[in-house]
């Protein structure tokens, strides 16, 4: 009986190049077929960039041709401008100031049902209802307290008997002092 030893104590790497498979050779083949496929199709690419750049810069340095296309300016019809005027000037209105002061007068027992400024006139109509009369007139003071309310007046008012609760519905006007007009 024979059996051979293995007299070797250092152990070799497996990863060493004199141990190399069969299966690792193959694939250290593909890997730089893949890599020399890679790099051609980067030159052509490349070359395919440069003569699309060179063909750019031909387009740029030609001469350009004038248009012959002439542009006709119509002028703006008075009326028109008149309405783009009033536009403008409705737009300009600060109208959130007005807003923020019927919002600050709020009464608990005053239910607004409309409003409706008028910037010409700088005029307020203010439609609402209340639970009786000494509500309305509240309001009315609490509106004239506002600085961009002034001259608060009841233009009408009426009791609803039909309505168990009886609620005052009233129309004030106020006079709208816009910022910046005097």
């Amino acid at each position: 009986m024979s059996t051979s030893l293995d007299l070797e104590f250092i152990q070799q790497s497996p990863f060493r190049l004199l141990r190399l498979t069969w299966l690792g050779l193959c694939l250290l083949i593909i890997c730089l077929l893949t890599l020399m496929f890679l790099h051609k199709a980067y030159q052509e690419k490349q070359v395919e960039l440069d003569e699309v750049a060179g063909r750019l810069k031909k387009l740029n340095l030609a001469p350009q041709h004038k248009s012959t296309t002439t542009v006709a300016i119509k002028p703006i019809p008075a009326e028109t401008q008149q309405q783009f005027k009033t536009v403008v000037s409705e737009l300009t209105i600060p109208w959130s100031a007005l807003f923020e002061a019927i919002e600050r007068a709020d009464a608990q027992e005053v239910t607004l049902l409309n409003v409706a400024p008028n910037s010409k006139k700088q005029q307020v109509l203010i439609t609402g209802e209340a639970k009786n009369i000494q509500e309305v007139l509240n309001y009315i003071v609490k509106l004239e307290a506002q600085p961009v309310l002034q001259s608060a007046y009841l233009q009408s008012h009426s009791i609803d008997e039909t309505n168990v609760s009886k609620p005052v519905k009233f129309t004030v006007m106020a006079h709208w002092v816009i910022v910046g007009e005097k």
